[in-house]
């Protein structure tokens, strides 16, 4: 088959659960392109076999550029007379749609990755959004949940009936983020050999509520002088969110510690180096760093939202905590630094879950079915 893959990013084409899938679907013989905005990971995507479509798709809502987007999709769906497209995020997620209808693709498929909204967002933004989901719903012949708080949402709404709908969990390669050390990667990020680190993997913009995380800590530093922060991820969208949490770190009694990576290709290193990894994220459509995480045998804190609280059960492979709440999440941290055969439970059933029921392995069979099945 010829496929279009249109998502926002390349860095997200790239991630450990997209990339899989597109080489999976070019070692099965299929001739596989990739939409999506152009950065730094073109030749890492090129290398594994993908043709590049530089598509700039903006988050924000812009008239403008977003019908210029459009045409875009819309000029290469024609050219390209592909027989499926596939779309994942929730902008691409309906101009892809709607180009690809338009186009009268035989398949097109979405993965819906949680809606843009939260469970704080206003209620006008929650009716555009799921206006704007039910309308592109229309215009797709299947759409793929990652959790089912969303499916649920989506057949409550009137989004999608359950004949078009498909619940596949994410996946994990669980040799890549096995257990295991790193030495030395404490002394490359200037990290001292005995810190007791606390660990967030992913984008650092605001509306990921890191600095609950750095508040947080700041609440136990007296107790626990060589606590360390690592966030490992890129900035580019928020270019000054380091320096506005190095400012509040400083604020809380944290100052010079805080380490951020930028964007690695290894984040399972750095699973190896925490003692704890924290999602304290509002909004999450799945919460992948959290299976990765269960799969490197690291403790975990997320917030009891959707996506991480289909994965995690609390106080079963990990803790919940409220969302936006600085007190309840060092508690926490406090409560597993200070009880390690806790540590142990949790993480000896986070990595017992993520093997029945999140290994990429498993995954990507059914995702490379929906391609198959429906075409």
């Amino acid at each position: 088959m010829k496929i279009l893959e249109i998502c926002n990013l390349d860095r997200f084409a790239a991630s450990p659960y997209m990339l899989p899938l597109f080489e999976a679907l070019v070692d099965n013989g299929n001739e596989v392109h990739l939409a999506c905005t152009v950065t730094s990971f073109a030749e890492k995507l090129s290398a594994a076999g993908l043709k590049i479509h530089d598509v700039p798709v903006s988050r924000s809502i812009s008239p403008l550029e977003d019908r210029l987007t459009y045409k875009r999709l819309k000029a290469i769906i024609r050219e390209g007379s592909y027989d499926v497209v596939h779309t994942h995020n929730p902008k691409d997620g309906v101009l892809g749609r709607m180009a690809a209808w338009k186009c009268r693709v035989p398949l097109v498929l979405h993965t819906c990755n949680g809606f843009y909204f939260s469970h704080r967002s206003s209620w006008i933004k929650k009716w555009l959004v799921l206006r704007a989901e039910r309308f592109a719903a229309k215009r797709c012949h299947r759409i793929i949940f990652v959790n089912s708080e969303d499916l649920m949402l989506a057949a409550a709404k009137k989004i999608v009936g359950p004949g078009k709908a498909k619940l596949i969990y994410n996946g994990v390669d669980l040799e890549r983020f096995a257990n295991g050390e790193e030495p030395g990667l404490k002394n490359e990020l200037g990290i001292p050999d005995n810190a007791m680190v606390l660990g967030f993997i992913g984008e650092i913009r605001s509306e990921k509520n890191l600095d609950v995380l750095v508040r947080a800590a700041g609440r136990i530093v007296n107790k626990y002088p060589e606590l360390h922060i690592i966030f490992v991820g890129d900035s580019s969208i928020e270019p000054h969110e380091p320096e506005r949490l190095a400012n509040l770190a400083t604020e809380v009694g944290l100052a010079g510690r805080l380490s951020f990576t930028g964007y690695r290709f290894d984040p399972e290193r750095f699973y190896r180096i925490c003692n704890i990894y924290c999602l304290p994220t509002t909004r999450e459509g799945f919460g992948v760093t959290l299976i990765e995480a269960m799969a490197s045998h690291t403790p975990l804190i997320a917030c009891n939202v959707r996506g991480p609280r289909e994965i995690v059960s609390d106080g079963s492979e990990g803790i919940l905590v409220p969302d936006n709440d600085a007190q309840a999440l060092a508690r926490t941290v406090d409560f597993l630094f200070e009880n390690p055969k806790a540590r142990e439970a949790y993480t000896k059933k986070a990595y017992e879950k993520v093997v029945k029921e999140f290994d990429q392995k498993n995954v990507i069979p059914l995702l490379l079915n929906e391609y198959r099945h429906n075409a």
